[in-house]
């Protein structure tokens, strides 16, 4: 890369935090040591409660924008669109508990030029360096080990976001924000796939590296933290209309929903009754286009509350 351009990008980072004070400060320190520096950190604190603000007020580098809790959705929508204001170029986005490599945005820069795009890290669970963080499935090609993308410089079509995840002002210019509805799990698959949809490449950088807890929904959920599989369900609709088209979308939706449904009563899982209305419930809303609800909101958690009231207690 020509050292004048090198020079000149223009790259913030947004980290979006949540009452993980501890990873907060090593995630920050990761970022602050990077080969190439960035020129500004903002950091959304989604209404943390142990002490992130008060740690947040005593760090002046940082620019911080304080919201209620409107899940990783919405603290990336206020991120990017925050940094794209300022006029940034490359904004490179990433959850709090998210471990940089110090070459890890110089090897997204430095990787070939595809014009206007999406460049994620290769993201490597914390626990095992030899596992990806997040396994993906493709039609073609499984990826389970750091070794499956490793064959290859660039991996196109595939990306963890957020975790690692460069965007070019041209791509949210013409794809606009994550969508605030979403509010988690599954929103940064719509992101994705709504890039692809408009033609912008969407690639991972094998060189680039993150450290991250391993995705910790493998085998399921335990309740009462199976919340967030209601979003996982809910948002699916919007991914598979990105992938196949509204109307089309849809009826994959409807046909995927209801198999997922039903296999929750199959399972040997302690609380397959309450999966399954949870599935049940999240797929209703989806067709129904009701995304108003926060967690509290969903049905299903309630019931498990209001009848699990001692063990919850």
């Amino acid at each position: 890369m020509d050292n004048l351009v090198f020079r000149m990008k223009k790259v913030a980072a947004v980290v979006v935090t949540y009452n993980r004070l501890e990873d907060l400060k090593i995630c920050i320190t990761s970022l602050q040591q990077q080969t190439f520096p960035v020129q500004a950190i903002f950091v959304i604190n989604n209404g943390s409660t142990d002490g992130t603000a008060d740690w947040l007020a005593t760090q002046p580098e940082l620019l911080v924008t304080t919201q209620a809790n409107c899940g990783g959705a919405g603290g990336f929508a206020t991120g990017i669109e925050t940094a794209y204001e300022a006029e940034y170029e490359w904004i490179w986005c990433m959850d709090d508990d998210c471990v940089a490599t110090p070459g890890a945005l110089r090897a997204l820069l430095e990787s070939p030029n595809i014009g206007p795009c999406i460049k994620n890290c290769v993201s490597i669970s914390n626990k095992d360096h030899s596992e990806l963080a997040f396994y993906v499935d493709r039609p073609n090609k499984s990826y389970r080990k750091v070794t499956d993308m490793t064959q290859v410089d660039l991996v196109y079509g595939v990306a963890s976001f957020f975790n690692g995840t460069l965007i070019h002002r041209q791509v949210i210019k013409h794809i606009g924000l994550p969508d605030r509805k979403l509010f988690i799990w599954g929103d940064e698959v719509e992101y994705m796939t709504r890039a692809i949809k408009m033609g912008f490449s969407v690639v991972t950088v094998t060189n680039s590296v993150f450290y991250h807890p391993p995705s910790f929904d493998r085998n399921g959920i335990p309740w009462p933290g199976a919340w967030k599989q209601y979003y996982a369900v809910r948002n699916q609709r919007r991914i598979f209309q990105n992938m196949h088209g509204n109307k089309y979308g849809i009826m994959v939706f409807l046909q995927w929903s209801l198999r997922e449904t039903f296999v929750q009563l199959r399972s040997k899982r302690k609380h397959r009754m309450y999966d399954f209305l949870i599935y049940g419930e999240a797929a209703l809303d989806s067709i129904f286009n009701n995304f108003r609800k926060y967690p509290d909101g969903i049905k299903t958690v309630r019931l498990y509350r209001f009848l699990n009231k001692k063990s919850t207690a």
